[in-house]
Order: C-alpha cells, then structure tokens, then sequence
C-alpha cells in the first residue's frame, strides 16, 4: 500500500523524518525499554572514553546498545551466538557505517580470536548469568584487555525478589545458569587479576521490583512516548532508593 508522504505531515510533524532522525542519530531511548534505558546509562557513568579506543560488546545482541558505545570510540566489536540478533546488528551498522567503525562477529569470546592487550575496554550487558563458564570468560577478558583498561558489566542478581515460584520461573524462561552476589564477585574477579573493582545494585525500589516481575511474566514491548515516560519514573524511584544493598541488577566497573 502507497503511503502519500504528504499525508503523513500531522500538526507540522513528519514521520518519515523522525524516523529518519533517529538512525542518523541513534540514542538509547531508540531500545524502547525502560529497563535497559536506565541499565545502559549506568554502565557509561563516570567512564571516560577516547577517540582511540577499540571497545569489546560480549553478548551484544541486536546491536543497539554497541553502536551506541561504538559513537564514542575509534572501532567497536560485538560478538554474539544468535544469528539472528547478529542480522539486526549488522544491517543497522550498515546504516551507520559513515559514523561508526563497527564489526560484528558470530562467534563465541573463547574462539573469537582476539589478540592480548587488543581492547581499552569491554562491555558485557547481563550476559555472563547465561553462560556456566562465565569465569573463563572474565579470565579471557583479562587477556585481552590493555594494561590499564577497563571491564564494564551488568548481571542479574534478583537479591530483592523472595518469591521462590518467580525466580524458578525467571531462571528456567530466561536460560539463567547462575545469579550473582557482590561478595562471589569481587572474589573472583581480584582472583583473576583485576583491580580497583567496583560492584553496586541497581533497580531497589519496590516500585522496579514489581514492574520487573509483572514485565518478565508478561512481555510486551514498551513504544516510543511510554518508554521514555517510564524511564523517568524509573529513575525517580531508585533515586529515592539509594542507599538500598540489595537490586535486581549489578553494575561492575574494573580495571586490569
């Protein structure tokens, strides 16, 4: 069906433009999730990127969240297991491959192939609760961080959830091998070798809590307005929060 460009002009605002907008200048309100919104600005908070960094995506899925690190450094990696993630990814680094330096690879980490001391930086978002062998993969990491350059991650914890019937449910729908607690963590990474290491919670509030479990039992995608309404309440309540030990989520910063 034809759709007359002139139509779609309503009170001055045009669609095709927008949309237009939006992969020319990708932003992380493009995920539409309110969740990984608030995830994402976490995971770039305080972190200082260069021009010349080559930055590692572990996981990165369809994409989105890569090329949104990959605007902000000289080349951006992202492997993944799932072609079709991989499909999305690639078509959308081809629409941005005059503004970003991106390659996506099918592979896993253990066989990708990467030099030692080749990345300033890796990101991994809520990725290494879905592999057993995680602690190989932060062991590999290791190796092919630059001295002085920086792992970034989140993993699921669900510390503030006590309903057994939703965790059984969340860990058998969603794949999860393991979840995570702060003190296992910082262990196991000092272990391996990394330092100044940084691990703290995020979505504490009741308020997060309870959209998580009731979006995880009902999945629906979130459209553009809502998302970022959303958000915004989001991050108001775990503002009010702040001094909560336990989350859904952890955020880990270190450094080799």
């Amino acid at each position: 069906m034809h759709l007359d460009v002139r139509k779609s002009k309503i009170f001055g605002f045009n669609f095709f433009k927008f949309i237009r907008y939006h992969i020319e200048n990708l932003n992380i309100f493009c995920v539409f999730h309110p969740f990984k919104i608030y995830e994402y600005k976490e995971l770039v908070r305080d972190v200082k990127f260069s021009k010349n960094d080559i930055i590692l995506d572990i996981g990165c899925g369809n994409g989105l969240e890569t090329l949104l690190i990959g605007k902000r450094c000289k080349k951006i990696y992202g492997i993944d297991i799932f072609k079709e993630n991989l499909a999305i990814a690639r078509y959308r680094a081809h629409l941005l491959k005059k503004k970003i330096n991106s390659e996506f690879k099918f592979t896993t980490l253990e066989k990708a192939g990467f030099n030692e001391e080749f990345f300033n930086k890796i990101f991994s978002i809520c990725v290494l609760e879905h592999i057993s062998n995680y602690v190989e993969i932060l062991k590999v990491s290791y190796k092919i961080l630059k001295k002085g350059g920086k792992m970034i991650f989140s993993v699921d914890s669900l510390q503030n959830i006590t309903d057994k019937g939703f965790i059984n449910y969340h860990k058998k729908k969603f794949n999860i091998k393991q979840y995570f607690t702060k003190e296992n963590l910082k262990k196991e990474l000092a272990e391996i070798g990394f330092r100044k290491i940084i691990i703290y919670p995020i979505y504490k509030s009741e308020y997060t809590k309870n959209r998580f479990m009731k979006i995880m039992t009902n999945i629906r995608l979130f459209n553009y307005i809502m998302s970022i309404f959303e958000y915004f309440v989001l991050k108001k309540k775990e503002a009010i929060s702040r001094d909560k030990n336990t989350g859904l989520v952890f955020i880990v910063k270190c450094c080799k």
